[in-house]
C-alpha cells in the first residue's frame, strides 16, 4: 500500500513539473505583465491541481473516466479554453503594444490566478491521471 502511494506521489509529481499548457500560460503571464502575475498564475493552477486531487478522492474524475459523453464534454471545453487563450494572445499582439510590456491597470489582480485556476480545472489529464494512479 505504501509502495503504491510512494508510486502515486512521485508519478503525479513528475507530471507537475513537465511544460505543457500550463506553462504556456505561466510564460504568457510573465512576458506579459510580469513575474508577480506569473506567481499568481502559477498559484491559481495549483489550485486547480489541488481541485482534481479532491474531485478523484470524492469519485467524480472516475465518473468522468468511466462516461465517454462526459469526458469528451469536459476535453471539448479544455481544448475552447486553449483555444481561446491563444486568440485573446493574438488580438493583444495585434493591438501594437509597446516594446517592454508594462504590468499596470490592465491586468487586474484576480485575473492571473483566475486564469490559471481555470487551466488547472479545465486540462482533464491531470485528473484523469489521479484515477488511474489511485486505482
Amino acid at each position: 500500500m505504501l509502495t503504491h502511494l510512494a508510486a502515486a506521489i512521485g508519478v503525479l509529481g513528475l507530471l507537475t513539473i513537465v511544460p505543457g499548457p500550463d506553462m504556456a500560460v505561466v510564460t504568457r503571464r510573465a512576458l506579459v505583465a510580469g513575474p508577480a502575475d506569473a506567481f499568481r498564475t502559477v498559484a491559481g493552477i495549483a489550485t486547480g491541481l489541488l481541485l482534481w486531487g479532491v474531485l478523484a478522492v470524492a469519485g467524480l474524475a472516475a465518473a468522468l473516466a468511466a462516461a465517454p459523453a462526459a469526458y469528451l464534454v469536459v476535453k471539448l471545453l479544455g481544448a475552447g479554453y486553449l483555444v481561446f487563450l491563444g486568440v485573446q494572445t493574438l488580438r493583444q499582439h495585434r493591438a501594437a503594444a509597446p516594446a517592454v510590456p508594462e504590468a499596470g491597470p490592465s491586468a487586474r489582480a484576480g485575473s492571473p490566478w483566475r486564469t490559471g485556476r481555470t487551466t488547472g480545472v479545465v486540462l482533464i489529464g491531470f485528473g484523469l491521471v489521479m484515477v488511474t494512479t489511485a486505482g
